[in-house]
């Protein structure tokens, strides 16, 4: 399967994707640990240590809210949770999302980092590309991807309270209410955040609408470390 897209933002990084790949399956519970995750092996006992694999996840097993399963049932779309505005996370500008619409895609299978996938699981990634290719076009699922940017500045001011900054990101939402329904596919690039540079150790593409506008609000200082997607994948195929 292969994906038309356009928008690459973050390639050009092959040659620390290797990096990153190679020192991954050097270590030397990486495999029996890999399979224990994807098996969900009772009573295995992972290597205690930090960004390492787990047993669970906040997406093991994901039961919150979906806008979209992949054609097969193996991916999902679901909502980054951390509300665009960096505003309203003053000091810790990286709990930012990283764009007016972020999205992330997850396998239903017990992936874990993309550094983990082989020749024939990376296929997950070109299926959660088009997952969102496929739902993009629909007004329905781009509401409610609106209606979930609007939830997610909420649930930032339940917690910091901070009544100024909450009204700034709504009227940044506005902005966003005004324009999305004129973003296309082409508008989006696809990323991952390869171990150790991940945040969640369950594999999870980062889907990003990337015009200037869409990132004005949002936080740049996850780019470097952001990888695209397509890169990873070939470079997987090609090892």
């Amino acid at each position: 399967m292969e994906n038309q897209v356009v928008n690459r933002l973050f390639a050009g990084k092959s040659e620390k994707i290797a990096e990153q790949c190679k020192r991954f399956h050097s270590q030397p519970t990486a495999k029996v640990d890999v399979d224990a995750y994807l098996n969900n092996t009772d009573g295995h006992v992972f290597l205690d240590e930090p960004k390492w694999i787990k047993k669970n996840t906040p997406f093991t097993e994901y039961k919150g809210k979906v806008f979209a399963y992949g054609a097969n049932g193996d991916s999902m779309l679901i909502g980054n949770h951390s509300s665009f505005a960096k505003v309203q996370y003053p000091g810790n500008e990286g709990r930012a999302g990283m764009s007016m619409i972020h999205i992330l895609g997850i396998p239903k299978k017990n992936l874990f980092n993309g550094v983990s996938l082989n020749p024939d699981s990376v296929v997950i990634i070109d299926e959660m590309i088009s997952c969102f290719q496929n739902n993009w076009a629909s007004k329905d699922f781009r509401t409610a991807i609106l209606k979930h940017q609007e939830e997610a500045i909420e649930g930032a001011y339940k917690v910091d309270k901070n009544k100024e900054t909450y009204l700034k990101a709504m009227v940044h939402h506005r902005e966003l209410e005004s324009m999305i329904h004129t973003l296309t596919v082409d508008d989006f690039t696809f990323g991952l955040h390869l171990w150790p540079d991940h945040s969640i150790g369950h594999l999870h593409l980062h889907i990003i609408a990337t015009p200037p506008w869409c990132r004005q609000y949002s936080t740049f200082v996850h780019d470097d470390k952001t990888k695209d997607a397509l890169e990873v994948r070939d470079y997987i195929h090609s090892h």
